[in-house]
């Protein structure tokens, strides 16, 4: 190409100038950063760090000029994030509430709150520490919705599965079924879980440990009198890794064991094995106990 042609193609172009927040731009920068959870790049060459790293700085300033677009024109900006696989994502609110996702969890969450409510969409497994504000919080599950002023409560809201799993550690919340406008389905108090079931919309109240739903954000196991089919089911949410037990009679024996140091999943099935006397086999990736 030319010269002259060079000239002409860059009067045809037309530049919109656009407004840029130095301080809001830090910001949400500073938060992508704060999140727990980065890709390892370990074993990948230097050339395509360098490409990666460029194509990231071209994505966020394409995705910032998108975003002041549509401020300019007054909507309200909508993020997305999701949890890769096998990984454990953290992401700090405009409120500064807090919000881990297990892996694949999908959070829906707005720029900034409005005037009357923070609202957020959630898909997957998520631990929500909320800060406590005068504007109610709204998670919003898909056939429920819980409203909470200030809390720490666990879902697993699984769009394809059949039922929503709400558990609630501290505080009190309400959970309202998008069906039903009104008054609330039920209202949680500490330690209580709620089992919703999508084919009748019933749901089940229900007292629990509140360690068996954090333990894939704490690092920390507390099993008493558990089976080892439900530990096996909470070492997969934590591990991300799928435990096949064979035996009934092993998948019912029961242990009471703690494992506070954040051990790995070797290392608590290899204590657990003491005692249930089972051989451990890895194949493609998933565990055997027999």
């Amino acid at each position: 190409m030319d010269e002259i042609e060079k000239d002409n193609l860059i009067k045809r172009i037309r530049f919109k100038s656009l407004e840029y927040d130095i301080t809001s731009n830090y910001k949400r920068l500073h938060d992508r950063l704060s999140m727990e959870s980065l890709p390892d790049i370990r074993g990948i060459s230097r050339t395509w760090r360098w490409i990666a790293c460029a194509a990231s700085i071209a994505l966020i300033i394409v995705s910032s000029l998108y975003v002041m677009n549509l401020q300019s024109a007054g909507e309200m900006v909508w993020y997305e994030t999701t949890a890769v696989p096998d990984a454990k994502t953290k992401i700090v609110l405009p409120d500064s509430s807090a919000v881990w996702l297990n892996a694949n969890a999908c959070l829906r969450y707005p720029r900034s709150f409005d005037e009357d409510i923070r609202k957020v969409d959630i898909s997957g497994d998520a631990f929500f520490q909320v800060r406590k504000g005068d504007k109610p919080f709204i998670v919003d599950l898909g056939k429920l919705h819980i409203k909470v002023l200030g809390t720490s409560f666990n879902v697993v809201a699984n769009r394809k599965d059949h039922e929503i799993i709400v558990t609630l550690l501290e505080g009190k919340i309400a959970l309202y079924d998008n069906d039903k406008p009104g008054e609330p389905e039920t209202i949680l108090n500490p330690n209580n879980q709620a089992v919703y079931s999508m084919a009748d919309g019933g749901i089940t109240i229900s007292s629990i440990y509140p360690e068996t739903v954090t333990s894939w954000v704490t690092g920390i196991f507390r099993f008493n009198n558990r089976s080892l089919t439900q530990i096996a089911t909470e070492l997969e949410r934590a591990f991300h890794v799928k435990i096949h037990i064979e035996g009934e009679d092993m998948r019912q024996k029961t242990f009471n064991a703690v494992f506070e140091d954040e051990e790995t999943l070797d290392e608590i099935l290899a204590i657990l094995q003491i005692s249930a006397k089972y051989n451990i086999e890895r194949k493609r990736g998933e565990i055997y106990l027999r």
